[in-house]
């Protein structure tokens, strides 16, 4: 680590990089934080780094594009400058020099453009195809996002640029079977961005485009100076061309790309599974970028959905349908009217089961143990054991969606859009009460359940709180409601002195969508289960969770990978305890069994995530 004035996390995103990451992780020995997000590799590129470089911040995702994954690596930085170099990319020594002597000297500038020299079969590419190209791998982070490309993502710089002197090594492809295989992924990206523009391929898109590539790059752009290794490049460059388009068809004649559907998903339930259930919204959309999807909730989840570029129409399912039956079937008929084909019952109750049968939809999908009137026509398992961290809240609804997807990458990350304004008034509420989000830990706590029989103990979380406040630029603000402040108020003054003064009672959320935004600026949230919890992993917050005794864990603890989620039961500390009594005795007697947990128990996890995630 370097003793850097300003402080720098280097990030990579990485997949089957067993040949590279040793050698990258070395050359970013010059940064304060080494941050690398894993595509689930299958060569021993995360037991390198688990093991080796123990210092690493190691995280595991999904691929879905290069952008959101780098979007989402960028979330799991401390510092705000950072630099993004590829796995197979190398500076010198006097380049990270002047990478560290330019962040030091506070430019004006938010982001720094290098050249890179490209590397092929191990050999440095003697034409200007590639060595001209330049590209921002120095930022801040706070100033800059990617774009929603799928390949080629390109920087939104909101500031100056600038450049570095110093160029790095790209050691692209080491083989041509490697170079290949990369350039058909990029295919396939890029066909998915072709589809959204509604392109059709012709006879001029097989044909006359790989041909003209293979003439730029060997001919015009000098590739034939680079002997065989030119022509291997401009060669698997025009199949690049090529492949796209076959891909693009094939993605066209598949079923729905040709048709625009009309999708509902009904959830109508809390705040938590309204937005857990967005992913089912999003990856249709994603999927069906042509079709129209629609989203059946309840009006007091309407703002966790709010903004959300991949649902097409809210539908209120109004409280006067439950106490009129008249309007109740008269929106029945609504819903008929509307000619949905495929309609999604991520709920499971007799009223989405009625909502579900009556639509008419060629396909009707839902949970098969808890179908009603034969309302699905295609049924799919409702789990009770979680095949992985994502936890079964994830994994039930992908059973909903996942067989529509023809393909189509799956990104299972519930998400929240908070607009620009939002975000600028909760920063301008901070700072009206002299608090800098991006120099203080800034903690969201949630002290009181959204049921009493979901609340942690208030001496116990009064004895969490004050060991929060033990540690070193913290500020506490509480998750509450106006309503509840006289409650909260109690709760402080049986705080210490410490805790006290690091807690601001004055910064709430006056509703939903003024929460989310406060919470966009926190630097993680802890506290008992709910919607908040929810709301913070869909922000990309670390959060630490505190479950109810009767809540079973694998349902809800979404994403729990023991770092940047990390969540604790009684279960987890007294098995037999649990497993002897029923939900019913657990729920009735729910304060016997809290008093278990004792905050002993939870002292150390929770130094270990507060030690993990704190800014310094």
């Amino acid at each position: 680590m370097s003793g850097n004035t300003t402080k720098i996390s280097a990030l990579a995103i990485v997949y089957n990089e067993e040949h590279n990451i040793r050698e990258y992780l070395e050359n970013m020995s010059f940064a304060d934080e080494i941050v690398v997000v894993d595509s689930f590799s299958t060569d021993k590129t995360p037991e390198i780094i688990k093991s080796e470089y123990p210092h690493v911040k190691f995280y595991q995702r999904v691929f879905d594009d290069f952008s959101s994954q780098r979007n989402y690596t960028l979330q799991l930085a401390t510092h705000d400058w950072v630099v993004f170099f590829d796995a197979d990319e190398r500076v010198s020594k006097k380049g990270a020099q002047e990478i560290v002597a330019k962040v030091n000297s506070q430019p004006e500038e938010v982001a720094f453009f290098v050249k890179r020299t490209f590397f092929y079969e191990g050999k440095r590419l003697i034409n200007n195809i590639f060595n001209t190209d330049k590209t921002v791998r120095l930022f801040r982070r706070s100033k800059c996002h990617y774009s929603q490309k799928l390949v080629h993502e390109k920087l939104n710089i909101n500031g100056k640029t600038g450049g570095l002197k110093a160029a790095i090594d790209h050691y692209s492809f080491k083989t041509k079977e490697e170079f290949l295989n990369k350039r058909l992924m990029y295919s396939k990206l890029k066909a998915k961005e072709l589809l959204d523009k509604d392109i059709k391929p012709t006879t001029y898109h097989f044909k006359i485009r790989p041909k003209f590539r293979f003439f730029k790059y060997y001919i015009l752009k000098l590739g034939v100076l680079n002997g065989r290794r030119g022509y291997d490049i401009a060669h698997i460059l025009s199949m690049d061309e090529y492949m796209r388009y076959v891909y693009l068809k094939e993605m066209q004649s598949a079923d729905g790309f040709v048709k625009k559907l009309r999708i509902l998903v009904i959830q109508q339930k809390m705040i938590g599974d309204v937005l857990v259930s967005t992913i089912i919204c999003n990856n249709l959309k994603a999927a069906y970028p042509q079709s129209e999807i629609e989203y059946l909730i309840y009006p007091f989840t309407k703002p966790v959905v709010e903004n959300n570029p991949f649902i097409d129409k809210i539908v209120l399912f109004e409280n006067t349908y439950r106490e009129s039956k008249w309007l109740f079937f008269k929106f029945l008929f609504n819903i008929r009217h509307e000619k949905y084909d495929i309609v999604i019952d991520a709920y499971g109750k007799l009223e989405s089961n009625l909502v579900t049968l009556f639509s008419g939809a060629e396909k009707r999908i839902g949970y098969g143990e808890k179908e009603k009137l034969l309302a699905y026509n295609v049924q799919v398992a409702h789990p009770h054991i979680p095949k992985s961290t994502d936890g079964l809240a994830i994994e039930r609804r992908e059973n909903l969606f996942k067989d529509l997807m023809h393909g189509t990458p799956i990104d299972n990350r519930p998400k929240l859009f908070v607009t620009e304004a939002e975000k600028a008034k909760a920063t301008a509420l901070l700072q009206s009460h002299n608090i800098n989000s991006t120099a203080t830990n800034l903690i969201m706590v949630s002290i009181l359940g959204s049921e009493v029989n979901k609340t942690y103990p208030i001496p116990y979380m009064v004895e969490l709180i004050n060991f929060i406040a033990q540690k070193p630029n913290v500020k506490l603000l509480f998750n509450y409601t106006p309503a509840q402040s006289g409650k909260i108020n109690e709760i402080y003054n049986l705080c210490s002195a410490e805790a006290q003064q690091k807690t601001d009672l004055d910064i709430i959320g006056k509703d939903i969508r003024s929460f989310m935004a406060i919470m966009n600026e926190c630097t993680m949230h802890i506290g008992n289960d709910g919607g908040a919890i929810n709301i913070a992993k869909a922000l990309n917050k670390p959060t630490f969770t505190i479950f109810s005794p009767w809540i079973q864990k694998e349902s809800w603890s979404i994403f729990e990978d023991g770092t940047f989620n990390k969540a604790v039961h009684v279960n987890d500390f007294f098995p037999e305890l649990i497993a002897k009594n029923s939900t019913k005795t657990l729920k009735k007697k729910f304060e016997h069994f809290y008093s278990f947990l004792k905050p002993s128990l939870i002292f150390d996890s929770l130094n270990q995530f507060l030690q993990t995630h704190l800014k310094n």
